[in-house]
């Protein structure tokens, strides 16, 4: 007896032809994308092309490309000619070669945009302290490495400010500059607004990475004042406030208005923005002092003038209060300051002098603030900088 055909259900019918529809349409997506390499793929197996603007003994090469600065932003932004220009002078810095030591390429240049592409989770710091440009290379000393980074900052605080937050405190100062030090295997100095770092691969190359160093540094402008440049705030262009008594920016530095007795070596560390948590706070010095201030830190910020100053302490009082802290009136505090309280967290002093915002912070007991404070306002006092 013949086999009866068994009917197919619509159902059925259905199911077969969505499966052949996606069977035909994955085998037409492989047809298009076979061709197509991985881009990692595409990249290794390409001989490496010079990058644009990267110096080279003939000059910068022509044409941008991601780590340029002439064009590093998104797809469809316009060329920033003026930044490429000083991402490639910045890169020109670096030498092509010191006795024992040769480059293993040409420089590579990162602007704002790009900056993360070579030291992602630190570009945040760079930015926020105000970041312009960077030029790296690579070296060979014998059989070690060395990794050359010359940032230039926008301003010497700036500069300062990336120094002093990366700081290792009992580290060797460096001969070759007021802001800087030695570890086993780098240096890290500061120059007017750049910032220099010259890292090798192992320990004991001090002789290398301080003749690369003397190579960067012979082609930068002089640096303009001591330690950390002048203090600023506000409008770095405005002239000091003439009722403060305070002298020229230039010769107002860091070192020289903290007091000496109990600082602790290297501590000095300059907060750009939002310093202590605090938004809008901006150009806070801070310098750490010894167990005989209870290890207290004390603050300093110039501003354009005494009404900028004030507001400054009015917004960081607010954000104090805000937080729990509690204002007090002990007696031996300095004339005119603001004493905050937060048990269990620590006492802050604030009070102004002239264009500077000072105080104390992070005071562990109301007799450490009392005492830091007075020993900072006597110095600011000796400096010309009165209520």
């Amino acid at each position: 007896m013949a086999g009866r055909k068994k009917d197919i259900g619509a159902g059925q019918r259905l199911a077969s032809r969505t499966v052949l529809a996606v069977l035909f349409a994955l085998a037409a997506y492989l047809l298009v994308q076979q061709p197509r390499l991985n881009p990692a793929v595409v990249v290794s197996l390409r001989a490496p092309a010079p990058k644009a603007g990267v110096v080279t003994p003939a000059g910068p090469t022509a044409g941008p490309t991601a780590g340029s600065g002439a064009e590093a932003s998104a797809p469809g932004a316009a060329a920033t000619p003026a930044s490429g220009l000083k991402a490639a002078t910045l890169a020109s810095l670096l030498p092509d070669a010191v006795p024992g030591v040769k480059a293993l390429a040409a420089a590579e240049m990162f602007n704002p945009t790009t900056l993360s592409d070579k030291i992602d989770g630190k570009a945040e710091m760079y930015l926020a302290a105000g970041f312009v440009a960077m030029a790296s290379r690579s070296y060979q000393a014998g059989p070690g490495r060395v990794e050359v980074y010359l940032y230039r900052m926008k301003s010497p605080d700036a500069a300062f400010a990336v120094f002093s937050g990366q700081r290792r405190q009992g580290a060797a100062q460096s001969p070759l500059a007021k802001n800087g030090y030695l570890t086993e295997n780098a240096l890290f100095l500061t120059s007017g607004r750049n910032y220099l770092e010259v890292i090798g691969d192992r320990a004991g190359a001090r002789p290398v990475l301080e003749a690369l160093a003397k190579a960067v540094l012979a082609g930068l402008e002089p640096a303009r004042g001591a330690a950390a440049g002048p203090l600023s705030g506000g409008n770095p262009d405005a002239k000091p406030d003439a009722k403060s008594g305070a002298k020229a920016a230039a010769d107002l530095q860091p070192v020289d208005l903290f007091p000496k007795a109990g600082l602790k070596a290297d501590s000095i560390r300059l907060a750009v923005a939002d310093a202590f948590g605090c938004q809008g706070l901006t150009s806070v010095y801070t310098a750490e002092y010894d167990k005989s201030f209870g290890g207290a830190a004390a603050l300093l910020s110039r501003r354009t003038n005494a009404a900028e100053a004030r507001a400054q302490m009015a917004l960081y009082q607010r954000f104090l209060t805000d937080n729990g802290f509690a204002a007090q009136s002990p007696a031996g505090a300095p004339s005119g300051a603001v004493v905050l309280v937060l048990e269990g967290i620590g006492v802050e002093v604030l009070f102004t002098r002239g264009q500077f915002l000072a105080g104390v912070h992070e005071a562990p007991t109301l007799d450490a603030a009392l005492k830091l404070a007075a020993e900072l306002d006597a110095t600011l006092k000796a400096k010309g900088l009165i209520p």
